[in-house]
């Protein structure tokens, strides 16, 4: 069975409760947008469960200044109580002086969900950089 429009619509729910809850430093909402054993895979960063989640989110905004991601051009697939995701991301960071909103990061996002007790999580989230992804090219 296809997705619904409803199950659409959560799964865009969910990436936008991603972003805002990493931003901000909301650590465990953004791990609760994994399932309990959920894996982050950023090439040099890996995380995995919901403890390692946690952990890195709490401290994330203090890394950088004013983090946004936004996450656009998403392609949903799915049937039944598992979806794949794909979207572009960037990372935007308030930088300078006088400061400025810069893209610190872009790159794709590949996703593995599940709906579980009514709810989609991420079970895996897959980070390429573009710049690493230009560099495997050459």
């Amino acid at each position: 069975m296809a997705l619904s429009i409803e199950d659409h619509l959560a799964i865009q729910q969910l990436v936008a409760r991603y972003s805002h809850a990493i931003d901000s430093g909301d650590g465990r909402g953004w791990a609760e947008t994994f399932v309990e054993d959920g894996v982050l895979d950023a090439g040099l960063l890996q995380l995995e469960g919901r403890d390692a989640l946690r952990s890195f989110a709490d401290s994330f905004p203090s890394s950088v200044r004013a983090p946004r991601h936004i996450a656009t051009n998403l392609v949903i697939e799915g049937d039944g109580d598992t979806a794949q995701l794909r979207a572009y991301v960037q990372l935007y960071v308030l930088a300078g002086d006088p400061p400025r909103q810069e893209i610190s990061a872009s790159g794709t996002y590949t996703d593995t969900l599940v709906k579980q007790d009514g709810q989609w999580r991420f079970v895996r989230r897959t980070f390429v950089n573009d710049s690493e992804a230009a560099g495997a090219r050459v």
